[in-house]
């Protein structure tokens, strides 16, 4: 089944209302924050870039493993807060080209594309459910 623009469109509207629920007051968050849910694990969120209609942010959970501190999943995602929308730019480092010359290759990364903007929605869904949550009020700097 061929995937069609406006289910993209609607995966990244819906990833939008959630990053709203997770973080209500973003549009005044500067540096970084963290959130502690039940999971045990920290939520970290850091305003990247901000720019007049664009919010550009970086998530990640940080758990411990064989005591060192892992960054897992990371994500960069770009907020678009005219449109309503939001789209993951890079995942563990990992940046998206928008569009390749090549029609093949633009159609695994669109596919690609697709299928992490649609896990952001389901590791949104698990951090909004393990009470993660961020208030505007928070700030801090990096160390």
């Amino acid at each position: 089944m061929k995937y069609s623009m406006v289910m993209q469109m609607s995966c990244y509207e819906a990833n939008f209302e959630r990053l709203m629920w997770l973080i209500p007051g973003i549009q005044n968050m500067e540096g970084l924050a963290l959130s502690e849910g039940r999971d045990l694990m920290d939520l970290q969120l850091e305003v990247v870039e901000r720019c007049r209609y664009t919010l550009t942010i970086a998530l990640t959970h940080y758990f411990r493993s064989d005591g060192v501190l892992v960054s897992d999943p990371y994500m960069k995602i770009r907020i678009y807060l005219d449109a309503r929308v939001a789209e993951v730019l890079s995942y563990q480092n990992h940046r998206f080209q928008f569009l390749h010359p090549s029609p093949i290759l633009n159609e695994l990364n669109l596919c690609e594309k697709r299928q992490i903007n649609k896990f952001l929605g389901e590791w949104l869904d698990y951090c909004i459910s393990q009470g993660h949550g961020f208030l505007s009020e928070v700030r801090c700097t990096k160390a």
